[in-house]
């Protein structure tokens, strides 16, 4: 038995997005959110307590630390106290949180962005690892 790839089997994030609603950002290292700010290191706590259901990163120079991580994460939400799930990406230099309540929404989200970094990185990156496809940019990934 042969497995399709991801992309062919996996609604894009945009049009899962316009059928369930539009994920919402609930941490951003540099403008505002949906989220008052007073509540920020609620959700920032619930989020990084939560279960990690998919991952990718990038190790620093070193190996000893993370350059880069991006995440799938299901977390309590602290106001409601729901399920939801996020979409975690930080870096050394940026971080940013979008969540949703469908899982779906948030996993094709997290595909297109773990994609988008390998072929454009937020990070310094050795050439040998840029535009070579997700298995060669990160030291640990789900997306093939």
């Amino acid at each position: 038995m042969t497995l399709a790839p991801v992309e062919a089997v996996m609604k894009p994030w945009w049009e899962l997005a316009a059928q369930y609603g539009e994920p919402r950002t609930v941490l951003h290292y540099a403008s505002a959110t949906t989220v008052p700010r007073e509540q920020h290191e609620a959700y920032a706590f619930n989020i990084a307590g939560g279960k990690v259901l998919r991952e990718s990163g990038v190790r620093a120079t070193g190996g000893k630390t993370w350059a880069l991580v991006i995440r799938v994460v299901e977390y309590i939400e602290p106001v409601t106290l729901r399920v939801r799930y996020a979409l975690d990406f930080w870096s050394l230099a940026k971080w940013r949180t979008a969540d949703h309540d469908t899982l779906a929404v948030i996993e094709a989200l997290y595909d297109a962005v773990v994609r988008a970094e390998a072929v454009r990185p937020t990070i310094a990156a050795p050439a040998e690892r840029v535009g070579r496809g997700p298995a060669a940019f990160y030291d640990v990934t789900d997306v093939a």
